[in-house]
């Protein structure tokens, strides 16, 4: 029986469940307050009450794990985090000259995954 690509783990699942391994993921990547809660879709301030919390309330868990697994999965692509927050604030000629940021704000980042999907998949090789 052959290995598809469908049967290998494609990035590191990291699971956050608490505020202070929210904030400490993020700083040891220097993601910034800002960027991520601009990705996770809410305020900064909003983010430094989740960051304090022991565990994250259950109506953010799933934006802040959805931001944690894309920014794996985007960093993996990049090579590291300094190149991949250049890249989210360039505009890119393959999402009409938006920036990926913008796509990610205004609820595109289906086409980041897209992209994800087809680099690993080798469609532009």
């Amino acid at each position: 029986m052959s290995t598809t690509i469908l049967d290998k783990p494609t990035t590191n699942r990291t699971k956050i469940s608490s505020g202070t391994a929210l904030m400490t993921w993020r700083k040891q990547r220097g993601i910034s307050r800002k960027l991520f809660a601009q990705m996770a879709d809410c305020s900064e301030r909003k983010l430094a009450t989740y960051e304090a919390a022991p565990k994250l309330p259950p109506k953010i868990k799933r934006p802040v794990n959805e931001t944690v697994r894309l920014i794996q999965a985007l960093r993996e692509l990049a090579g590291d985090d300094i190149e991949l927050k250049d890249w989210l604030n360039r505009p890119n000629p393959a999402f009409g000259k938006k920036t990926p940021l913008t796509l990610i704000t205004h609820g595109e980042s289906d086409l980041l995954w897209e992209m994800v999907y087809q680099l690993r998949q080798g469609a532009f090789a």
